[in-house]
């Protein structure tokens, strides 16, 4: 008898876990990576994934500084002299678009930047 209610509260112990897993949201993301020369402006854009398909989605955006490129002529890259013009939606909300600046003398090494476009879809749809 112990051991049925044992196997029996392991079998509702599972299934709810199983719920509650199939219940969180759905995370899509896509990126690009792009390399920006010192004293250069950059448009990226990056399509959300599964975008506009669902109603409840939610959309969101990040420009991540990954340094400079390894290898590059030139000298290091000042972090500080990277920065975000303009970020946001387009295209109708199916698009991500970052327009970065890297304000580094001529002169300097390119930094690596990644642009990442994310789709959070609550479920069920």
């Amino acid at each position: 008898m112990r051991r049925t209610l044992g196997i029996a509260a392991a079998l509702a112990l599972f299934a709810a876990a199983a719920t509650a897993a199939a219940a969180s949201p759905l995370v899509k993301q896509a990126t690009r990576t792009v390399q920006i020369a010192a004293g250069k402006t950059r448009t990226v854009n990056v399509p959300y994934p599964d975008a506009l398909k669902y109603g409840n989605a939610t959309y969101s955006g990040e420009v991540i500084f990954l340094g400079a490129v390894r290898g590059a002529a030139g000298t290091a890259p000042r972090r500080g002299l990277v920065s975000v013009l303009d970020a946001r939606s387009v295209l109708g909300g199916s698009e991500y678009m970052a327009r970065i600046r890297n304000a580094n003398v001529k002169g300097s090494a390119p930094v690596r930047v990644e642009v990442v476009a994310r789709t959070l879809e609550p479920l069920p749809h």
